[in-house]
């Protein structure tokens, strides 16, 4: 490995299984995304050591379990809790480990005793609130907040590329404070990549940070888990290998955790170190095949899609996006929170509209569970949830032009949005069963399937072994369905000798099968509008190309994207950047010298900013000229092969 490739970031890399992916069919693209999930289990030269499977990630994963066991037991969520922390996706699968295993708790007549933050507060939950992620005060202080007066706290902090100021700050108080917390940092990135930049308003770096936290793994009061997934299908978007391995690492923790609770022994129960040890390596064993489990989801959710027509799903909704249209996901539970996870990353990542892509729950914010409650200001009554009066719809449509990104209720859809669709729309309905459907679903899907043609319904069965009959193909002319074989890993995780049988048994096939489930779905909606986005131009080769730079991160990201396409330098590409940025074509020596944080201010708004960028960094034009170009040439390498006659640009890779 080169010098230059060693100080790349594995999360940063440019996936050498991708690279074409731009001019992939939707089919060849599914075999694509399998292809790198593979890798999240595989390992990834050269970082095989460090894989998902390698015994010193199992031994934390125990160990963290433990720490979470002592919390659980105690039964005193005021005083301790188990806290999870991030930013974008990773404080979105926050959240929904915490909404997920509060409800477990509940179910058993324990108190919730899981807490979730997220930079940007709740909104963020829904929307691309970035900015708040580059400030580590802002993270001491949301965590402060949180964990006020308490005595005890497993704090994880989850920041795949080993990046995030807000979660660096929030390690660092708790290494500060020992006596309190216990640090896990969860990421993606070996620690010697960590992020290096200075932090504006800061004295530390994350890799300081990092490094204080090896200390305390050494002593014993820290963690880190970092397999090395390999480099994302689409070069730097961790909402796919990172998001996934987030999810499923966070379940295993929590998951064995609520496993000892139903143990015949417990770790201080046992006075001999031998036999304390042999207690830990049955955690860890247990550890091991709920990883199983979720690998066997990652290997048969992409070839069952295939075969029940994901690939022709895709190219609908590359077909809505590119024609104007819409795409639509509604579910039911966690099916239908999936969705609002998978809509509110397209205008980050892929610098969409938020209207391109919209998720809406059945419940709405009552389904969210969030802690802010109900987010939108609502200026008239709600409508009851698809309320079958047509004046009452009528009056919802009437209102619609008050309407809110923030809006995630199926009411609201049923009501303004319905009114609405058109013959370009695709709308996705999500579900985890083929045989029970929720009355209001059926309703509304009979309401859709009238007014557009492209209705699917993704169903990721729970049961593979449910015997009932089969109702989706009376109410959806198209039907995706996934049944993942997950009993045998089930079983294993739940066996121990001389175990009588508890609740667990019971609750813990339950929730397992649920988790699969869910997985199944993010890995389908990912391909949906990651596949739907490419065929609309945002990507070149497997490259982010229309990203919006909405933090200090994505703005560095961006201006080494204009450096490596339009092979020019650093100061030229900074250059194209702020005159994108700006709509100017001069760049004053004063707006060189505006702060970073300004620029992200400016560039969260500003639309097809690097597309822009790009075409004044390889050819000497005005910047109302650049547009233009990009208005005849929407796809960005059509664009560049016409202006730079560039056929076989070399795979870039970019610093963190």
């Amino acid at each position: 490995m080169s010098d230059l490739a060693a100080k790349i970031p594995v999360t940063e890399t440019s996936n050498p299984l991708t690279v074409d992916i731009d001019i992939s069919t939707s089919y060849e693209l599914v075999n694509l995304l399998h292809r790198c999930d593979s890798q999240i289990f595989e390992g990834w030269d050269p970082y095989k050591s460090n894989n998902i499977f390698s015994e010193q990630l199992i031994f934390n994963l125990q160990k963290v379990s433990e720490r979470v066991f002592d919390i659980l037991k105690k039964k005193s969520p005021a005083c301790e809790s188990v806290v999870f922390s991030g930013c974008g996706t990773s404080g979105r699968i926050g959240f929904l480990t915490a909404r997920s295993f509060n409800n477990l708790l509940t179910n058993i007549d324990f108190k919730p005793c899981c807490e979730y933050i997220i930079a940007g507060d709740d909104k963020a939950l829904l929307t691309s609130q970035e900015a708040p992620e580059d400030s580590p005060q802002a993270g001491v202080k949301a965590l402060q907040q949180v964990c006020k007066k308490k005595k005890r706290v497993v704090y994880i902090g989850i920041s795949c590329g080993l990046s995030a100021p807000f979660v660096a700050g929030q390690l660092l108080y708790c290494m500060e404070h020992l006596d309190v917390f216990t640090p896990v940092l969860l990421g993606f990135n070996p620690v010697e990549q960590a992020r290096t930049q200075a932090i504006e308003g800061w004295s530390e770096t994350f890799l300081s940070v990092v490094e204080k936290l090896v200390d305390a793994q050494h002593a014993g009061k820290g963690f880190i888990i970092n397999p090395i997934l390999g480099p994302e299908a689409i070069t730097g978007s961790s909402r796919m290998k990172g998001g996934t391995a987030t999810k499923f690492l966070l379940e295993i923790i929590m998951l064995n955790a609520l496993r000892q609770l139903t143990s015949t022994l417990e770790p201080e129960d046992v006075a001999d170190e031998g036999a304390q040890q042999a207690l830990s390596a049955d955690g860890a064993i247990r550890c091991t095949h709920l990883l199983r489990m979720y690998e066997e989801v990652c290997k048969d959710t992409y070839p069952q899609a295939l075969s029940e027509g994901l690939h022709k799903v895709i190219d609908w909704a590359g077909g809505s996006l590119n024609a104007g249209g819409h795409v639509y996901y509604l579910g039911i539970d966690d099916t239908g929170l999936l969705g609002l996870v998978d809509a509110s990353e397209c205008p980050p990542t892929f610098g969409a509209e938020v209207s391109d892509v919209r998720g809406f729950v059945f419940g709405g914010y009552t389904t969210l569970g969030n802690k802010e409650g109900d987010l939108v200001i609502k200026s008239f009554p709600p409508v009851q949830e698809l309320v079958p009066i047509i004046d009452k719809m009528q009056q919802s449509y009437e209102h619609s032009q008050q309407d809110s990104k923030l809006e995630i209720g199926a009411s609201h859809f049923s009501g303004a949005v319905y009114h609405s669709l058109g013959p370009s729309d695709l709308v996705i309905f999500l579900t985890s069963s083929g045989s029970e459907l929720d009355a209001c679903m059926k309703m509304l899907a009979q309401m859709v399937c009238c007014k557009c043609s492209q209705v699917v319904v993704l169903a990721c069965y729970r049961d593979i072994n449910d015997t009932k009959e089969d109702i989706l193909s009376q109410y959806f002319p198209k039907v995706v369905r996934i049944r993942i074989p997950t009993t045998q890993y089930i079983r294993s995780f739940m066996e121990e000798k001389d175990k009588k049988m508890s609740w667990f048994d019971l609750l813990g096939v339950h929730a397992a099968r649920r988790f699969a489930s869910e997985l199944s779905c993010k890995l389908l909606l990912n391909a949906i509008s990651t596949g739907a986005h490419i065929q609309k131009g945002k990507v070149y080769h497997n490259l982010m190309v229309d990203l919006k730079l909405s933090n200090s991160k994505l703005f560095r990201r961006g201006i080494e994207i204009v450096k490596s396409l339009a092979t020019c330098s650093e100061d030229t590409a900074l250059n194209a950047v702020l005159r994108a940025l700006y709509g100017t074509n001069v760049v004053s020596e004063e707006l060189r010298k505006v702060a970073v944080s300004e620029h992200t201010r400016v560039g969260s708004f500003k639309p097809k900013v690097i597309p822009t960028s790009i075409i004044l960094a390889s050819k000497s034009c005005l910047i109302h000229e650049a547009m233009e170009i990009l208005l005849k040439f929407p796809v960005i390498r059509t664009a560049l092969a016409q202006l730079c006659a560039v056929t076989s640009p070399p795979m870039v890779q970019f610093p963190p």
